[in-house]
């Protein structure tokens, strides 16, 4: 993903937009499916947390158990941490690359309505000098 970022194809006016666009559904999915393994870990640790609280009788090697049960609870803390500061940083990413590409879009927009001012000025100027023209012909 880190490779993807920021690699729109150039265009005479920014960037290719269903570039941008393609790039920030990419980022939107990516950012649902870590959203949805987050929540599964969450639910799975409040299962471990529980499992860990829970009375564990001594005759079936209730210590060992817990041990076991401590280590799985503390592992399953440490990925939803990792998990957790990728989708902070997916979401940053989307935040920063929709926040350019607006900018570019707003850049763009800007240019075309200065194009479309001159072609409208040179149409205006062409109209005159066509009447003109004509007014030498006859």
């Amino acid at each position: 993903m880190e490779q993807e970022k920021g690699n729109f194809r150039g265009r005479v006016f920014g960037f290719n937009r269903r570039d941008v666009i393609d790039y920030i559904e990419e980022l939107a999915t990516e950012r649902n499916s870590l959203a949805r393994e987050n929540r599964e870990l969450q639910e799975r640790l409040f299962e471990l947390e529980e499992s860990a609280s829970a009375p564990i009788p001594e005759d079936n090697g209730g210590e060992n158990c817990r041990a076991e049960i401590s280590e799985a609870l503390e592992d399953a803390r440490e990925l939803l941490r990792a998990v957790r500061a990728e989708y902070d940083a997916l979401c940053a990413d989307v935040k920063i690359n929709a926040s350019q590409a607006e900018g570019e879009l707003k850049t763009v927009s800007a240019r075309l309505s200065g194009i479309q001012t001159t072609l409208r000025t040179a149409g205006e100027r062409l109209e005159a000098i066509s009447e003109k023209l004509e007014t030498k012909e006859e």
